[in-house]
């Protein structure tokens, strides 16, 4: 009779990034739909203190919630981790951090490998170039397996840290199902406009957009709404504020805000404009897609990957190519820009968070497997 592989293991996920953007979106769907295909695993989730109250996420879930303070990627929390792992436990690292130098098994997530990729200005820093190098390399040595979120991601793996050193699978993130149901909603007078979602981080690229937008402000009627974080980021881009400060009210910055207020504004632009130097995936993409909003993006990392024969490309380093690019969409025939919908529709319904899932418990599946034939 045939031992369920699953009844073994024992896990421990971090998902003390529940409740950030980018990373959090995958913890928060990838982590309990896996859980519910490990019936029989014991598994505990790290969650920061400040998000003790906030792990709805979690809710149905039979696991044991462990609070870790560890400041992430500092020295306390390699030993929080150390202390907090049982040797038997297999650590998933959903994000970069993770326990170095510890024998045990690992599976980690690799979302991307811009530190390396990007020259050191655009991806944080000479420091921070150095501890990601320390972090993938380990991630590479000691992991059993490592899941990358697009075919682009392990492609660049290979090239910056190298091939890993057991097994690897492609595991693409998915599209929430509220992205399909999403209705436009912005408040009373506003004018047609096109969204960006990203931070002000240099691999954003969003001085390039707003050099292109500067160019069509008379040409135009549209405005532009930039959706995302900046307070708190480390960044040499300076005071955001300035940067707005020419185009006038023809830019609107809405800084972080909820999901469903992000949908509805996604769902009403005319379309999305995706600047990005660097994308391991390029989620917001096809979230735009999902919400009926046209996009236009870069041709950098994973996007083409991701957004296939649908999205309207440009050189993110040129900006002459971003303002033919907005210009062009700005006169497109309305039969166009709706068949520009409808195969945004169909894309985005390629990718579904429980096959991501799915993949997921598959390679682990088959790492327990292996470990089993070999003692």
């Amino acid at each position: 009779m045939r031992t369920d592989p699953h009844r073994r293991l024992k896990l421990l996920v971090d998902g003390r990034k529940a409740c950030d953007s980018g990373i959090g979106t995958y913890i928060r769907n990838v982590v309990p739909r896996v859980l519910a295909r490990l019936p029989l695993a014991r598994v505990r989730v790290l969650v920061a203190p400040a998000s003790v109250n906030r792990s709805a996420w979690l809710d149905g879930s039979q696991v044991e919630r462990v609070e870790d303070a560890g400041r992430p990627l500092g020295l306390h929390e390699q030993w929080s981790l150390r202390r907090l792992l049982a040797p038997d436990e297999i650590f998933w690292a959903t994000s970069l951090a993770h326990p170095l130098f510890r024998p045990g098994p690992m599976v980690a997530t690799v979302h991307d490998v811009a530190q390396l990729a990007l020259d050191r200005h655009s991806a944080g820093g000479r420091l921070v170039h150095l501890a990601a190098r320390r972090y993938l390399q380990s991630l590479r040595r000691n992991s059993a397996l490592l899941l990358f979120n697009s075919a682009f991601t392990e492609r660049e793996f290979r090239l910056h840290v190298g091939a890993p050193a057991a097994a690897s699978a492609v595991t693409p993130l998915g599209v929430a199902p509220e992205w399909f149901e999403a209705l436009p909603h912005a408040p009373t007078g506003v004018r047609p406009y096109f969204i960006c979602v990203g931070s002000i981080r240099p691999h954003k690229n969003l001085r390039t957009l707003l050099a292109a937008f500067a160019r069509v402000l008379d040409q135009l009627a549209h405005d532009l709404v930039i959706v995302g974080r900046h307070e708190g980021l480390r960044t040499r881009e300076g005071d955001f504020a300035q940067l707005l400060a020419p185009l006038g009210e023809r830019v609107r910055f809405l800084g972080a805000v909820d999901d469903a207020t992000l949908r509805q504004w996604v769902a009403g632009a005319q379309a999305l404009v995706f600047p990005s130097l660097y994308e391991g995936f390029g989620l917001p993409a096809l979230e735009a897609m999902a919400a009926g909003c046209p996009v236009i993006a870069s041709s950098a990392g994973a996007l083409p990957e991701v957004c296939g024969p649908v999205a309207s490309y440009f050189d993110p380093h040129s900006v002459d190519a971003l303002t033919a690019a907005l210009l062009a969409h700005a006169r497109m025939t309305t039969e166009a820009r709706q068949n520009q919908v409808r195969q945004g529709l169909a894309r985005a319904r390629r990718y579904d968070w429980d096959r991501t899932a799915d993949l997921t418990v598959q390679g682990i599946t088959q790492y327990l497997e292996q470990r089993g034939r070999h003692g």
